[in-house]
């Protein structure tokens, strides 16, 4: 603490809500000792009150991004701050005592947006509460229990809008016109990899009887980064409809390597290194669209791996493990309700014959 020649009585403090430095000043009135305690205690008491100032939704994000982009996977942080900000969008820049579950649930009903969105918008907004709450920025977790999901469509429908039966993907398959793509559809649909893995996978990665996983492509930064999870990390069996497939692909990449002149490391790949992600994942959607009349995405074609798995009677622990899964609610659910199929299809069965003549 000090006086300027001015009569200014200023200290330097960490900023609460910044973490950096900042100069405080009140005018001392006088040259006192009076005088001078007089501006000590409307200097600490304008220090106090800076504690206690409320911090703007918008800068709260800035801060919580700045902190966790130091622990996480870009990846992930990259995904909550874009979650942030279409919830700061939807909501206005209310400061954090303004923001209540009403408000935000009002905010959110209004907004038009699925449920199933919105739902993946409080997931992660309760994650940044949580922050906000360790750092001493909101009083309480309240908010947390109240502001609870919105209720989606049934479960057998939204299983069912998972994956693609059989005929499904055969059409999809055929009406492709584009052979690279339709392959690595094929491939995604018969390893159950997501599309991150494939992007990322070496050509030495992929020999033998086994796919190996161990690294994954991270869309919105352009890297490749370590496997999702732990249990990400595995050995895929080549079975041997996916020999010839692998085949088809290594030689489709050679001849891109030798027309466009480049060499590449890559299982599969572009002149440019890795393969252009939300290009293959435009071209998956318009055909989806164009021949089964709905939009899908590349991970879609994982869950139909998984599906067309338990059709033939796979277990689920060894289709977990395959998928690289630990604990995989859409993976039960699939597991689930083709057994439920399964019994339908033995009642029907049952049905059609008669045991006492």
């Amino acid at each position: 603490m000090w006086i300027t020649s001015r009569g200014l009585m200023q200290e330097t403090i960490i900023d609460p809500h910044t973490g950096l430095e900042k100069v405080v000043s009140v005018k001392c009135k006088g040259t006192s000792e009076k005088a001078k305690q007089e501006a000590y205690k409307r200097l600490e008491s304008k220090i106090e009150k800076m504690g206690e100032t409320d911090l703007l939704f918008s800068k709260a994000i800035d801060l919580y991004i700045k902190e966790v982009s130091a622990t996480l996977k870009p990846s992930t942080w990259t995904r909550n701050k874009r979650v942030l900000v279409c919830i700061n969008s939807l909501i206005g820049d209310p400061f954090l005592s303004a923001i209540s579950a009403g408000y935000v649930r009002d905010k959110f009903i209004n907004s038009g947006k699925s449920n199933t969105t919105l739902n993946g918008y409080i997931r992660i907004f309760k994650i940044f509460w949580k922050w906000a709450y360790r750092n001493d920025y909101v009083k309480s977790l309240d908010i947390c229990d109240k502001l609870t999901r919105f209720k989606e469509d049934s479960e057998r429908i939204k299983i069912q809008d998972k994956y693609l039966e059989p005929y499904e993907l055969k059409t999809l398959l055929d009406g492709m016109n584009d052979r690279y793509w339709k392959l690595l559809t094929k491939f995604l649909a018969l390893t159950g990899l997501r599309i991150g893995e494939l992007i990322a996978l070496n050509k030495t990665d992929v020999w033998g009887k086994f796919i190996r996983v161990t690294k994954t492509y991270d869309s919105a930064n352009k890297v490749i980064t370590s496997a999702k999870t732990a249990s990400s990390k595995r050995e895929v069996y080549i079975q041997p409809e996916l020999v010839e497939v692998i085949k088809d692909i290594n030689e489709e990449t050679a001849k891109r390597e030798e027309i466009f002149d480049y060499k590449s490391n890559l299982f599969v790949s572009c002149p440019n290194g890795y393969i252009q992600y939300y290009t293959y994942e435009k071209y998956l959607r318009e055909n989806a669209e164009r021949l089964l009349n709905r939009k899908i995405s590349s991970h879609v074609l994982r869950h139909t791996h998984c599906s067309m798995l338990f059709a033939k009677g796979i277990p689920l622990e060894a289709v977990s493990a395959r998928l690289g899964h630990y604990d995989s609610k859409i993976t039960k659910a699939i597991y689930l309700h083709k057994l439920e199929e399964q019994k339908e299809k033995e009642n029907k069965l049952l049905d059609s014959i008669t045991l006492l003549a």
